[in-house]
């Protein structure tokens, strides 16, 4: 009799809580069992009658109300169930409920609706980083990683946490990136890079991954991001960590390991570490070309080379080394045999530039070095040499100040352009050249000078733009343009639009009305500049393949009324 009544009680609380009747189930769980176990059927009446305060239909009165004088109700309904959900949210009652061994055969039927709304989804994500450890959230994440939402889960801090959320995230991001173009591939990376490198055992599971796939699929696109990968772990301070995974993953020789850790570590390469590589890969059986066909070490050995005071003074003899093994690393190809000829001519081509550039390259044409120059810039490998170069001088030696005519465009510029039209994949580089020595603080300059330089530097990226390399240089002038004068901007903003031509993509006329936004006031002082803009958004607005948001059309009718009221004061 204890025990029923106990029960009795029980079922009495379940009814008497508020808004008991509106409860899902509350006849089958509750009032049906109570009334089993004895109960009285007015008490139970009374019981629902008493709990009910119509929260649902008082809530249903605020939000008419609240819509007759235009507020969102439904976001703020969202709201505040999301915040009263995230206060008295426990996962321990979670898990025990939902994760019992019934529950968990067969998933709520309510999961699936809401993860296929997207403030939800969120409510999730925010939830899941408050309790990583909850074993419901994780569930949920892997059913929204399943559904097609990788992208969102790969920016969680916990999406590394379970294995299957993990594969599931790599699947995609790595499958995904296949396809992609230089630039696409750039916007996805940093969520990749932030995944895989949240820690050591996601690193390496990661790069264990990526040597899988680079054994059995088209290895380039993952090649590079391998590569990125360790750039990211090495600039949070994981270099002796990479260091160790690399070398067990290359499986290269002891003595190659060896060598090439020697000089990553110490960003050069020493008379000793060049002596131990060439001989090996000068051998009649040389280790594989892999191993030292990596642009970090290319680099470096390229700085050795043809940047002056690049921290070790080699002899011509082991120059003559270190140009061989450069030579073997970017002339050797895979899928063909190797042509020793091919290598001897890229070290004939090498040695030549270098000595042109060290004894030859006077004046402000670079006299004598010219035709070293010309030919040295047909093969990619040549122009990466004469990138580093021309940063070296254009930084480090006076060369500007001491030949830089405003009438003129430097040598050197010329050269960027030409390596630019040469080699396309080379513009990215040829691009951080530009922006280092835009941003390199020029002394002994007047400054209409100086000005004029900066607006040379401007026409190299104007250059960029005309061979299709825009979005990365709109990116740029966007974050840049507060710290150089007002009257560069204009001169780049007339230019592209001279050569811009209809249709436009959504992306190129977003970048530019951000260039344009604190430029406004000036567009009315300039006629010509002004006539472009306007003509530029009447075209852009013509576009049907261009879906304008309300947000951008704003910021267009902001630039487009600012500047002829300039012009008409």
């Amino acid at each position: 009799m204890e025990l029923r009544i106990q029960k009795l009680e029980e079922y009495k609380k379940t009814l008497s809580q508020k808004d008991a009747i509106l409860e899902q189930n509350i006849y089958s769980d509750a009032l049906a069992k109570y009334l089993a176990e004895g109960g009285a059927p007015m008490d139970a009446v009374t019981l629902l009658a008493e709990s009910y305060i119509g929260a649902p239909s008082m809530c249903n009165v605020v939000a008419s109300s609240a819509t007759s004088i235009g507020v969102d109700s439904q976001k703020v309904m969202r709201e505040a169930i999301k915040q009263k959900l995230k206060e008295r949210f426990d996962p321990q009652r979670c898990d025990d409920y939902f994760m019992s061994a019934e529950n968990q055969q067969q998933p709520p039927e309510w999961l699936d609706v809401i993860i296929r709304d997207e403030h939800w989804r969120q409510t999730i994500y925010e939830l899941i980083e408050q309790y990583p450890r909850c074993a419901f959230l994780n569930y949920a994440v892997l059913r929204i990683a399943n559904s097609d939402y990788s992208n969102e889960i790969a920016k969680l801090k916990t999406a590394s946490t379970y294995i299957q959320v993990y594969n599931s995230i790599l699947t995609e991001s790595f499958s995904s990136i296949v396809p992609l173009d230089d630039l696409e591939f750039e916007d996805r990376l940093p969520d990749i890079v932030r995944v895989c490198c949240e820690r050591e055992e996601t690193y390496l599971y990661a790069q264990m991954l990526l040597q899988k796939l680079c054994e059995n699929e088209d290895n380039m696109p993952f090649i590079r991001l391998s590569k990125e990968l360790e750039k990211a772990a090495i600039q949070s301070g994981q270099h002796g960590f990479v260091d160790i995974l690399k070398t067990y993953l290359s499986a290269a020789p002891l003595q190659v390991s060896s060598a090439l850790k020697a000089i990553r570590s110490n960003q050069q390469a020493t008379p000793g570490d060049i002596m131990v590589l060439y001989k090996l890969y000068s051998s009649n059986e040389p280790p594989h070309v892999n191993h030292i066909r990596d642009f970090g070490l290319i680099n470096t050995m390229l700085k050795t080379v043809f940047v002056p005071n690049s921290g070790t003074v080699l002899k011509p003899e082991l120059k003559e080394k270190l140009i061989y093994l450069i030579a073997y690393a970017t002339s050797k190809n895979d899928t063909k045999a190797m042509e020793k000829q091919e290598i001897k001519q890229v070290c004939d081509t090498l040695t030549e530039l270098q000595i042109a550039l060290n004894d030859k390259a006077k004046g402000e044409n670079l006299t004598g070095a010219m035709k070293s120059i010309v030919k040295a810039i047909n093969i990619p490998i040549g122009s990466m040499a004469l990138l580093l170069w021309i940063e070296h001088t254009s930084i480090h030696t006076p060369y500007f100040e001491t030949y830089f005519r405003s009438s003129e465009v430097p040598v050197l510029h010329l050269l960027l352009d030409e390596i630019a039209y040469r080699h396309p994949l080379q513009r990215p580089f040829v691009f951080q050249v530009i922006k280092n020595c835009l941003r390199h603080p020029y002394q002994n300059f007047a400054p209409e000078i100086l000005m004029t330089l900066q607006k040379a530097w401007i026409d190299r990226l104007l250059y960029l733009v005309q061979v299709h390399y825009t979005i990365p240089v709109l990116v740029f002038m966007k974050q840049t343009e507060r710290d150089m004068d007002d009257s560069l901007t204009v001169h780049f903003v007339q230019k592209v639009l001279r050569m811009a031509q209809p249709p436009y993509t959504l992306a190129f006329v977003e970048h530019m009305t951000q260039i344009l936004l604190p430029i406004t006031e000036m567009l009315g002082l300039i006629k010509n500049v002004q006539t472009a803009v306007l003509n530029f958004y009447d075209e852009a607005k013509d576009d049907r393949n261009i879906v304008i948001s309300d947000s951008l059309a704003k910021n267009i009718d902001h630039i487009c009324t600012s500047s002829v009221k300039r012009k008409q004061k």
